[in-house]
């Protein structure tokens, strides 16, 4: 069978929609002819993957492509077109909402489509009463309605999706959770990449790895160890974004360079590195800019490297964590909860090994690689 992949959101670029594209490209390959249309972020020679076909898009702006939507969209509808004269797929997987808007202006009928939903779009868009958004609306109503499923990434955005009738139709709706491949929970174990940040065995380290924007919490995070003021408490914030400077600059005025670091970004090589040697894993993410979290692979990967996660309540997170058993939740609007908690997790430092090691089962019981594998080859099926 032929397979297209649609997303403006691949590797090389770091994020969950980009890492999602990549283990499914992966998966529907393994038994499917596939072909991914990504851009190319402005890079040129691109080490693609041998298990399937590689159409980057040429986006002007290179990686700041999506600062001009009108011309990202434009393009790429021509690029779909071109490759479904060529390529001829059975199916088409769209993976993301400016994925989507693009699927929406194809208005392809005799072709099965499959779109796959963080929920974003649906608090971004769907639920937004601005004028502005009313051709969007009309776009995802339209891609929504000509598509034979519409994946949920979790229960909250199933859920999201469920209370929008007008959009989605509930039989419709599949609920497919992202695994976590074997070859990178079977790496081998390094507890020590970040023992330079301990300063005695009082030190605790909490990580985020996610990119730096007010959706993702790191400010929130800053801002509560602003308030709990332990020297023994270090944050490490992996990750590139356009808020760098600004969660720099809060860093400085609260005096906590000594406590919070910047590596930036870094290879998927070594991110299980990270994950091996912090203590907590925090994502207290929280609507932002109309844009909500789906089920982030950061917390799934976190956990499954036995690292317990502290994760925002009334969010896809909320499914992964059984609150003083594998992780702890908290309310990502307040600031004084995040303290509360980061200083619970502190004070409980002796039981963290204990609780990430039920957090590793946890994942591997409920998130396998190998229950989202057959989900989506059954799904591509018909089964």
């Amino acid at each position: 069978m032929r397979i297209l992949i649609y997303t403006h959101e691949f590797p090389p670029f770091q994020g969950g929609i980009a890492t999602s594209a990549k283990m499914i490209a992966d998966i529907l390959s393994s038994e499917n002819e596939v072909t991914v249309c990504c851009p190319n972020y402005g890079h040129k020679n691109l080490k693609e993957s041998d298990n399937f076909s590689t159409e980057r898009i040429n986006f002007p702006g290179g990686k700041h492509f999506k600062k001009i939507p009108l011309i990202q969209y434009i393009l790429g509808l021509l690029k779909i077109k071109k490759i479904l004269k060529s390529f001829k797929p059975e199916k088409i997987f769209f993976l993301g909402e400016e994925a989507e808007l693009v699927g929406g202006l194809l208005n392809e009928k005799n072709i099965d489509q499959i779109v796959r939903i963080a929920g974003s779009g649906i608090e971004s868009i769907i639920k937004n009463k601005a004028l502005s958004k009313t051709l969007y609306k009309f776009l995802l109503k339209r891609l929504y309605k000509n598509s034979k499923y519409i994946i949920a990434v979790s229960r909250n955005t199933k859920r999201l999706m469920e209370e929008e009738e007008e959009f989605f139709s509930k039989k419709k709706i599949k609920l497919i959770y992202n695994g976590i491949d074997s070859n990178f929970t079977q790496q081998d174990k390094d507890s020590n990449f970040l023992d330079y940040l301990r300063d005695s065995n009082q030190t605790l380290i909490l990580l985020t790895v996610s990119r730096l924007l007010p959706r993702k919490g790191q400010d929130y995070v800053i801002k509560a160890l602003g308030k709990i003021r332990n020297k023994n408490i270090k944050y490490v914030c992996v990750g590139e974004g356009s808020h760098l400077k600004k969660y720099k600059s809060l860093v400085k005025s609260l005096n906590l360079e000594s406590s919070v670091s910047f590596p930036g970004g870094i290879e998927r090589s070594q991110v299980h590195k990270y994950y091996d040697s912090a203590d907590v894993f925090i994502l207290c993410n929280r609507t932002w800019n109309s844009k909500i979290e789906g089920l982030p692979n950061v917390a799934i990967e976190s956990m499954s490297r036995s690292t317990p996660v502290i994760g925002s309540k009334n969010s896809g997170t909320e499914e992964l964590i059984k609150p003083s058993k594998n992780g702890y939740l908290v309310d990502s609007e307040d600031m004084d909860d995040i303290a509360h908690t980061i200083e619970l997790a502190y004070k409980n430092k002796k039981n963290l090994r204990e609780m990430g090691n039920s957090a590793m089962l946890h994942i591997r019981e409920n998130f396998s690689f190998e229950s989202m594998k057959a989900n989506y080859l059954n799904l591509v099926k018909d089964e």
